[in-house]
């Protein structure tokens, strides 16, 4: 007979790539992941795992097998989350994927607060700006910009934000205020490399649609805090989410550029497979973060005052 258990430590094992990491996430030790995948392999009589590269990955049957694995852990899942939803327990295992980009400067503090408020509620949070496919992994629910295109997901819009040019008062001093699109090329560009194809570029709105526009890159990173802190040291111009950006905007640390070429506002959305629409958890975190989002939600607002007032 199969264990469930045995699944669990195998799914972790693919997902992490490693035993190790397979280990922490289930809060066991390395040699009992291995027993219980080494358990499994023997009881379907088939290599599931190659253990020769120097990452684990799985074998061709194991990748199938894998993918059954999470539906059923899903099933198991639900079924779970269907009699706590009855009994209106808000309880067990909560897994979100947050975009490290903002992560810290907005999701991160609330999901500490819904862990002190449930906390029978053992949340794993995975910070990190890679795309995570809920269809093929074991995460509740994500915390992604824009909508979803996935038929098979739900997106619940929870606030949205600006993407702002901006550059400290010192740099434009030093090296003049853009005027124009043209100008662009003249200045230094602070590049985040978690988005677009790599180049230099930023997406701008130009004539009614959105324009990769090539700059002339001076720092290159992907963390958006350290490049909205390259920009206050006065080392370049680079393109803010409001959200991270307000503060610095309203002090005076900051100064916006070419307004006019923002992009329209980007949506922020908690986003979940349909399996998880019944999850008493899922909607007791979604019911959270949209209570406490909103009065948080005055960046642009304030921003738009800090520019009247120049």
């Amino acid at each position: 007979m199969i264990q469930i258990i045995d699944m669990v430590a195998f799914v972790a094992v693919v997902e992490t790539a490693s035993f190790t990491e397979a280990a922490r996430r289930l809060a066991t030790t390395k040699s009992v992941i291995s027993r219980r995948v080494s358990d499994l392999e023997r009881g379907l009589g088939a290599p599931l795992l190659d253990r020769s590269a120097r990452s684990v990955r799985a074998t061709e049957v194991g990748a199938v097998y894998y993918a059954k694995c999470v539906r059923i852990l899903e099933s198991i899942g639900a079924a779970n989350d269907f009699v706590a939803g009855f009994n209106s327990l808000v309880k067990g295992r909560l897994r979100i994927a947050v975009p490290h980009s903002f992560g810290s400067a907005l999701i991160t503090p609330l999901l500490n607060e819904f862990a002190e408020r449930y906390p029978e509620v053992l949340l794993e949070i995975e910070a990190d700006n890679e795309y995570v496919n809920l269809g093929d992994s074991h995460f509740d629910a994500a915390i992604r910009v824009s909508r979803s295109g996935d038929s098979n997901l739900i997106a619940r819009p929870l606030t949205s934000f600006r993407q702002w040019l901006c550059a400290s008062p010192t740099y434009l001093r030093e090296n003049g205020v853009p005027r124009s699109l043209s100008d662009l090329s003249e200045h230094e560009g602070l590049i985040n490399a978690s988005s677009g194809d790599g180049s230099a570029t930023w997406q701008l709105w130009i004539n009614g649609e959105l324009r990769a526009c090539r700059i002339r890159e001076r720092i290159r990173s992907n963390n958006s805090e350290q490049l909205l802190s390259a920009a206050c040291a006065g080392l370049g111009i680079a393109q803010v989410a409001s959200i991270m950006a307000a503060d610095a905007i309203v002090a005076g640390q900051l100064r916006i550029v070419l307004p006019e070429c923002a992009p329209p506002a980007s949506q922020i959305s908690l986003v979940y497979p349909k399996s998880r629409r019944t999850s008493q958890k899922v909607q007791t975190l979604l019911a959270f973060l949209s209570e406490r989002i909103a009065p948080l939600a005055t960046w642009d607002e304030r921003i738009a005052n800090a520019q009247a007032a120049l």
